[in-house]
Parts: structure tokens; sequence; C-alpha cells
């Protein structure tokens, strides 16, 4: 008895499933931007009496604009997975997600976690694609 061949899923769920890792990463950048992720509390004394003021900061509040073309860095490796048709869709959208799944471990402790599902989602397209 031969093993049964898995067939490749088709253009349109692999070039959906490409797209979403381009969605994924446009939203959590953008949330990244806009969501408090930090607090800071400032501690004042004048002698009689204590002052404790908390404040929650966004990244953009937190590191700047400088902050802005990092987060646009995934989101132009997915677009480089999701655009494009061709023989060559299938290793652009391999090497794109091998790419952002390095960047995510490099910085698993601090952003890179956030990107977990758009390398997912780019390497299964790859992966999964027609030859």
């Amino acid at each position: 008895m031969t093993a049964s061949r898995r067939r490749p899923w088709s253009d349109r769920t692999t070039r959906i499933l490409a797209w979403a890792a381009v969605a994924w990463t446009g939203v959590v950048g953008l949330a990244l931007l806009v969501v408090p992720l930090g607090t800071s509390v400032a501690v004042a004394s004048n002698g009689a009496e204590v002052v404790t003021t908390t404040s929650h900061e966004t990244l953009l509040e937190q590191e700047g604009t400088s902050v802005v073309p990092l987060l646009l860095v995934p989101v132009g490796l997915a677009l480089a997975g999701a655009l494009g048709r061709g023989p060559t869709v299938r290793r652009r959208r391999i090497a794109a997600g091998s790419v952002l799944a390095v960047a995510c471990v490099l910085g698993a402790m601090s952003l890179g976690v956030f990107y977990v599902p758009a390398a997912a989602a780019l390497l299964t397209a790859g992966l999964r694609a027609g030859t």
C-alpha cells in the first residue's frame, strides 16, 4: 500500500491566508501604537503630604515616532509574501514567513510575540501552496 500524497491547498485559500497575515500585522502594529502598554508612577512629597501619580502610556508616547518604522517592518514582510502570483509565490511566502518567524524569536521578549500568528499564516500559506 502506498502512502497517499497530500494535495496542496487552492491558490485562493493560500492567498487569503497570506492577506490575513498582512491584516494581522497592520492591526497589531496599530494597536501597539495606541493601546497603553506601560505604567509609570511618580511620587512627590512637599513635607506634609505625599502625592502619587500613575499614568498609562502608549508605545508611541514612550518611544516617540521612531518606533513607527520598526512597526512597519512586519507589515512590509507580510506584504512581500502576499503580493504577486506565479511560480515564485510559494518561495516568497516561505521566505517572508521565515524572516518574520526569526524576528519573532529575536524580539520575543518585547514585541515579537504579537507577530507569531502572522508568521505562522505566511509559512502555512507558503508550505501549502501549489508548486
